[in-house]
């Protein structure tokens, strides 16, 4: 058998499973050990995010046994670790008041059987794949999204559901691209947007989101324009697109603005760890900001106030009180180097 060709994983790539995992080995979770991203189908090709998971070396050479009695972490043990170790980290790092309040309420808990059977006994198996995944429990959701799925639905009902489950690459093409096609010939923006955001395309999703927004506000549609503006700002949209601006940003080897997307991502031991990765270049250039920014990952507080006083002696707030070509227009704010 041929051996398979060894592809590097992308840095933005790497990076996100890191964070997602919060640097820990999702197996045996103990903080601090080393760790490594492992291909759970072991093709080293496939950095598909599905495909990667972060695993210490100790749990990392359980996934290599081949026999005898030691125990061997097969790729399902290792999907099913990392998906519910994901779901702890995202549940510490949110904080979801309603989703911990309904976990530990005991009259939420009756509700919430209460509606499930609501929804059994009527067959609305949609509402109930939905109502799961509400309450976080992602197997019966996923038991109910797949016996809906078999009933044949339609476009926008197969969309919608591989959407909760955020797998996008289950989606057919000719679903997608009829269902997309549809929404447009309606002008129907804000639900192009949603779908554009369950199938994954988070650059249209937001274009569509726009369209809407600033049709409502030419029609004086208020509320429409606040409603769709809120939901814009709370998606995933937001995060997607500087995952995007990452990936440009290291495509162009344009180190600023890996580390403003880094900053904004919240990706701060990736951050720490591109800046010591380029401190020579950074010290030996002339960029004053990313000196900054190396000085506060290197822990060098006092040389960090240093350069933030040699800074003031020199900032001016510039008041243009008109511009008459937007191309003149100089930004006021340091971190903004376009």
């Amino acid at each position: 058998m041929a051996k398979r060709k060894h592809t590097p994983i992308p840095p933005h790539i790497s990076a996100q499973v890191l964070f997602e995992s919060d640097r820990t080995c999702c197996v045996c979770r103990k903080r601090g050990k080393p760790v490594q991203i492992h291909h759970i189908d072991e093709d080293p090709s496939n950095n598909d995010l599905r495909n990667l998971a972060v695993l210490c070396f100790d749990c990392h050479r359980e996934t290599q046994i081949k026999g005898g009695f030691d125990r061997k972490l097969d790729s399902d043990q290792v999907t099913l670790y990392r998906d519910d170790w994901h779901e702890a980290i995202a549940r510490s790092r949110t904080k979801t008041e309603a989703l911990s309040e309904q976990k530990q309420d005991q009259g939420s808990l009756e509700l919430a059987t209460s509606l499930a059977e609501t929804y059994r006994e009527n067959g609305q198996f949609e509402l109930l794949a939905v109502h799961y995944h509400i309450i976080g429990n992602a197997d019966l959701r996923d038991k109910y999204i797949e016996q809906v799925l078999a009933g044949d639905p339609d476009d926008s009902t197969v969309i919608f559901l591989r959407g909760l489950q955020r797998r996008p690459d289950l989606i057919p093409e000719d679903v997608a691209t009829r269902h997309l096609d549809r929404l447009t010939e309606s002008q129907s923006w804000s639900q192009r947007a949603r779908a554009n955001c369950e199938l994954g395309r988070y650059k249209d999703a937001c274009s569509d989101y726009l369209i809407d927004i600033q049709e409502s506000l030419r029609d004086n549609r208020f509320f429409s324009a606040a409603y769709y503006l809120r939901e814009l700002a709370e998606s995933a949209i937001t995060n997607e697109l500087f995952v995007l601006a990452l990936k440009q940003a290291q495509d162009e080897k344009d180190l600023w603005w890996q580390v403003r997307s880094l900053q904004e991502l919240g990706w701060s031991s990736e951050l720490r760890e591109l800046l010591l990765a380029h401190s020579d270049e950074i010290e030996s250039g002339g960029d004053i900001l990313l000196r900054l920014e190396l000085l506060r990952a290197q822990g060098k507080k006092d040389e960090v106030i240093a350069l933030r006083k040699e800074m003031a002696k020199y900032t001016r707030v510039a008041v243009l009180n008109v511009v008459s070509d937007e191309d003149d227009a100089q930004p006021t704010d340091p971190s903004n180097k376009q």
